[in-house]
């Protein structure tokens, strides 16, 4: 995992927000390729702010620095549309799955991310944290201050690791959940939503509840296998 580079693709007014926004973050912003989803550079403009010295690059370019240079990409765009189209040419384009980090998330100093992270809008990475390669975070959620997130795990709107806390491979946190300051949670758990973890939690297991308990002690059928379905609460 390295400290994320972050390009910047976009054009006009939204650009200008994007690039103000991210003027107060410690993410690594490598520069920007102004585009407005055709195969073209858009026109130097007035409603961008953008400066000469801020451009890496045009659009012919954009696969060369996708693999060479950043990790994951900001998309200045204010219709969706445009973001999808965005998102469509940089994955056929890139030889690794592009991570996503939108402008409105708050990335720390010496934060570590694997490839192909998702990090939604309103999300707070704090100093010192790390993320796995394919992970994804909703709106909202919280990263504190030396938490590590595995690789392939789905955090839900709201959940969060205070500082130090650890989860493995393919945890799934629910919605509003909390992992309270040292506590670890294993590989391919599941803390449903609205849940606190006060303690450790073993690998394969389903919690729930404040503080958690134990729903269900193993989800793998036989101890390494793929997890059945959750039960019916």
């Amino acid at each position: 995992m390295v400290q994320p580079k972050v390009l910047v693709l976009g054009y006009g007014i939204e650009l200008r927000r994007v690039l103000a926004l991210l003027q107060h973050s410690s993410m690594d912003l490598i520069g920007v390729i102004p585009w407005s989803g055709s195969d073209s550079p858009v026109m130097w403009d007035e409603e961008s702010g953008l400066q000469r010295h801020q451009v890496v690059g045009s659009f012919d370019q954009l696969a060369t620095i996708l693999d060479q240079q950043a990790t994951a990409v900001c998309f200045a765009f204010s219709r969706p549309a445009e973001r999808w189209e965005a998102l469509r040419c940089c994955q056929e384009l890139a030889a690794e799955v592009v991570g996503i980090i939108s402008p409105e998330a708050r990335i720390g100093a010496d934060v570590r991310m694997g490839q192909a992270v998702v990090i939604d809008q309103g999300c707070s990475v704090e100093s010192g944290a790390s993320l796995g390669t394919a992970s994804l975070l909703l709106p909202g959620v919280r990263l504190g201050i030396g938490a590590r997130c595995g690789d392939a795990c789905v955090l839900e709107a709201g959940a969060s690791l205070d500082d130090l806390s650890r989860i493995g491979d393919q945890v799934f946190l629910g919605a509003g959940s909390r992992v309270l300051a040292g506590c670890f949670v294993g590989r391919a758990a599941v803390v449903l939503p609205g849940s606190v973890i006060t303690s450790d939690v073993g690998p394969g297991t389903i919690v729930s509840g404040i503080p958690a308990v134990v729903v269900e002690s193993s989800v793998f059928s036989d101890g390494d296998g793929p997890p059945r379905p959750l039960p019916s609460l």
